[in-house]
C-alpha cells in the first residue's frame, strides 16, 4: 500500500483562519472593508462637504434675509451623521453595517434631491430657512450654492447605491445572518426581534411618512407662504412623498433581512437622513420669529424619527436576547427528550418538518411577489398623482385634477398594507386585506383618468406624464390582486380543509346588508353641488370612474361571501380590507368637493358610512363565530 501523504506538508489543503464571532449571536463576521465600501464612504463624505460649503457660496443670486444659523448647523450635522456612523463601522471591520447605513440614508437622499430642484425652479417657494429667508415676493434665481447642495445630495444617493453593493457582497461571507438559536439562523430580522419591535418600527415609519404631508411650518408672513404639501409645487410634494416611501421601504427591507446589525444600520441611516429634513424645519420654526412658528408636521415627524433611531439601536440586543431565551428553552427540551425513549418514526417526523418548511418557503415567495408588485403599484400611483395628468398648450394654466388626491391616498394605503406582506409573521394575516385594497387603487386611478377622457375633446390638450404612470399603476394593482389570489391558494394547500367552516345565519345576514350598502354607496353620488354632481350607476354609458367604482363593489361583495365561510383571522382581514377600501372612496368627499360650488353630502356618502359600520360589525361577528 502506498504511504499516505503527510497532511502537514501537503499542498492540496492549506490551513485557513476562521474569525471568531465577537459575542453571542453575532450576525456578521468581522472582515476588512473592500474598495466598494471605502468608495461609498468617500462619496458620502464628499456629499457632506458640499452641503457644508453651499451656504457660503450663495444659494440665490438676489439679496435675501439671513438664514437661521442654528438650522444651518443642524442641517450639516444631520447630513454628517450617517457618513460618521459608516466610518465607525469600517473602523470596526463591519463593511456590511457601513453599507446598510449609507443605503438607508441614500434612499432618503433621493427625496432630498427632488426637494432641491425647487431651489432651481422657484426658490422663493422652497421655504428653506436654513439657507435664506426671502424679503420680498420677487422671483429668486438659483446661485452656485443651490447647485452645490443638489450635488451633495446626489453624491449621498450614489454613496447609498455603493453601500448597497458593499452590503450585498459582505452578505456572502460565512456566518452572515448566523444565530446560535437554530430557529433564528438565517431568519428575517422581524421574526428574530419579535412582533412588538417590528410593529413599532413599521408604525413609526408610517407616522413619519404621513407627518411629511402635514404643515411643517406656520407662517403669517405675507412673503413666506406655507401651503399644504399636496397643493405645493411638484418638487415639494414629490420630494416629501419620496422621503416617506423611502423610509417605509427601508424599514420593510430591514425587517426582512437576516442580519440584525445590517437592519439596525439601515433603519438608523434612513432615520438620521430624514432628521435632516424634519429636524431642520423644527429648529427653523422655533428660531425664525417674525410670524414663523413650528407646524405640527415637524413635531410629529421628529418624534417618529426618534422612535426609529431607538428601535434601530436596540435591534441587535433584542435579537440576541430572544436567541438566548430560545436556545435555553431548546436545551431544556433536548435534555427532557434525552431521558425518554426515542420515539418511533423520528425520520418520518423529520421528513414532515422539511416538507412543512418547503411549503412555508413557497408561500413566502408568493407573499413577497405580491408585496413587491403592490408596493410598485402604490408608488406609481402616488408619483403619477403628483405629476401633471394633462398636457396643455403653452400659456394655458394647468388644470387641477382633484381626483389625484384620492389616488395618492389609495397608493399610500396599498404600500403600507403590502409592506406587512414582507414580514413573515404578518403576511398571512394581511394578505386577504390586500386582496381587496388593490381594487380601491384601481377605482381611484379610474376616476383620475376620467379627466383625461373628458379633456381629450379640447384642442391641444392630451394626457400628461402623470396619466401614463397612473395607467401603469392600475395594471400593477390588478396584478397585485391576482398574486394575492395565488398566495391565498398556496396558503390553503397547508391548511386542513377536510372540516368545513359552517356559515352562521346572523353573519350572513349582516354581511349581506353590508354588501348591499357598499354597492349603494358606490352606485350613488358621493356629493352634489350647484347644478352638478358625480354620476351614478343609473347614468349610461358609464365612464371610467363608474367602472372603477363598480369593480370595487364587486370585490367587496365577493369579500363578504368569502368571509362568511372563512376562518376568523382571514375573514376579519377581508372585512378590514373592505372597510379600508370604502373609507378611501368616502375620503373623496373632503378631498374633491372643491370641484363644485356649494357642495353637499350625497346619498352615496350616507350609504358609505353605514357600509363601513356594518363591515366592522361583520368582522367582529366572524371572529366571535370562529372562537365558539
Amino acid at each position: 500500500m502506498a504511504p499516505s501523504p503527510d497532511l502537514r506538508t501537503s499542498s492540496r489543503a492549506k490551513p485557513e483562519r476562521i474569525d471568531a464571532k465577537d459575542g453571542f449571536d453575532s450576525s456578521e463576521p468581522s472582515r476588512s472593508p473592500g474598495p466598494v465600501a471605502i468608495a461609498a464612504v468617500a462619496l458620502a463624505l464628499l456629499g457632506v462637504a458640499a452641503t457644508a460649503v453651499a451656504p457660503a457660496l450663495g444659494v440665490v443670486s438676489q439679496e435675501t434675509g439671513p438664514a437661521v444659523a442654528a438650522a444651518t448647523v443642524t442641517a450639516v450635522v444631520c447630513a454628517a451623521l450617517a457618513p460618521a456612523l459608516a466610518v465607525l463601522a469600517l473602523v470596526g471591520r463591519r463593511p456590511a453595517v457601513a453599507g446598510t447605513v449609507l443605503a438607508g440614508a441614500g434612499g432618503v437622499s433621493l427625496g432630498l434631491v427632488v426637494l432641491d430642484l425647487q431651489l432651481l425652479d422657484d426658490a422663493i417657494n422652497a421655504n428653506r430657512l436654513e439657507l435664506f429667508r426671502p424679503l420680498t415676493a420677487a422671483s429668486l434665481d438659483a446661485g452656485p450654492g443651490s447647485y452645490t447642495i443638489l450635488a451633495g445630495h446626489v453624491l449621498a444617493v450614489l454613496a447609498g447605491l455603493l453601500g448597497l453593493v458593499a452590503a450585498a457582497r459582505a452578505s456572502h461571507a460565512d456566518g452572515y445572518g448566523h444565530s446560535d438559536y437554530p430557529d433564528h439562523d438565517g431568519a428575517g430580522v422581524g421574526s428574530r426581534i419579535g412582533a412588538g419591535l417590528s410593529i413599532l418600527a413599521v408604525a413609526a415609519a408610517v407616522v413619519l411618512a404621513a407627518a411629511l404631508f402635514a404643515p411643517p411650518l406656520r407662517s403669517t408672513d405675507p412673503v413666506l407662504l406655507v401651503p399644504a404639501v399636496v397643493e405645493s409645487a411638484a418638487p415639494m410634494a414629490l420630494g416629501a412623498g419620496l422621503i416617506g416611501v423611502a423610509v417605509l421601504i427601508v424599514v420593510a427591507a430591514a425587517l426582512a433581512a437576516i442580519s440584525p446589525l445590517g437592519a439596525a444600520g439601515a433603519i438608523v441611516g434612513a432615520a438620521v437622513a430624514a432628521l435632516g429634513v424634519v429636524g431642520v424645519r423644527l429648529v427653523a420654526g422655533l428660531l425664525a420669529g417674525d410670524g414663523v412658528s413650528v407646524g405640527p408636521g415637524s413635531v410629529v415627524a421628529l418624534a417618529a424619527c426618534a422612535v426609529l433611531i431607538a428601535v434601530g439601536c436596540v435591534i441587535p440586543a433584542a435579537a440576541a436576547a430572544r436567541a438566548r431565551r430560545g436556545l435555553a428553552q431548546l436545551l431544556a427540551q433536548s435534555a427532557a427528550a434525552a431521558t425518554a425513549p426515542a420515539a418511533a418514526g423520528g425520520s418520518k417526523s423529520a421528513a414532515r418538518a422539511r416538507a412543512a418548511a418547503a411549503e412555508r418557503a413557497r408561500v413566502g415567495r408568493w407573499h413577497v411577489a405580491t408585496a413587491v408588485v403592490g408596493i410598485g403599484a402604490g408608488l406609481l400611483g402616488a408619483v403619477g398623482a403628483l405629476l401633471p395628468v394633462l398636457s396643455v398648450p403653452d400659456g394655458m394654466p394647468e388644470p387641477r385634477i382633484l381626483a389625484t388626491r384620492v389616488v395618492l391616498l389609495a397608493g399610500v394605503v396599498l404600500v403600507i398594507a403590502c409592506v406587512w406582506l414582507l414580514l413573515s409573521e404578518f403576511a398571512t394575516l394581511v394578505r386577504p386585506a390586500v386582496g381587496v385594497l388593490w381594487a380601491a387603487q384601481v377605482m381611484a386611478v379610474a376616476a383620475a383618468l376620467q379627466a383625461v377622457v373628458v379633456a381629450g375633446d379640447l384642442p391641444g390638450v392630451g394626457p400628461g406624464p402623470g396619466a401614463a404612470l397612473l395607467a401603469v399603476s392600475a395594471v400593477a394593482a390588478a396584478a397585485t390582486g391576482l398574486l394575492a389570489l395565488c398566495a391565498g391558494s398556496a396558503e390553503r394547500d397547508g391548511i386542513d380543509t377536510s372540516v368545513d367552516v359552517p356559515v352562521r345565519l346572523p353573519v350572513l345576514i349582516v354581511g349581506s346588508v353590508a354588501a348591499l350598502a357598499s354597492v349603494a354607496a358606490l352606485g350613488l353620488p358621493l356629493y352634489r353641488g350647484l347644478d352638478f354632481g358625480p354620476d351614478s350607476f343609473a347614468h349610461w354609458p358609464w365612464g371610467w370612474d363608474l367602472w372603477g367604482r363598480a369593480l370595487l363593489a364587486v370585490v367587496i361583495v365577493a369579500a363578504v361571501v368569502v368571509a362568511a365561510r372563512s376562518r376568523a383571522a382571514r375573514g376579519a382581514s377581508l372585512m378590514i380590507g373592505a372597510m379600508t377600501g370604502m373609507s378611501v372612496y368616502l375620503m373623496g368627499w373632503p378631498l374633491t368637493r372643491a370641484r363644485v360650488a356649494e357642495p353637499a353630502m350625497g346619498a352615496g356618502a350616507v350609504c358609505g358610512f353605514v357600509a363601513v359600520a356594518l363591515l366592522a360589525v361583520t368582522a367582529f361577528m366572524v371572529v366571535r363565530r370562529n372562537r365558539r
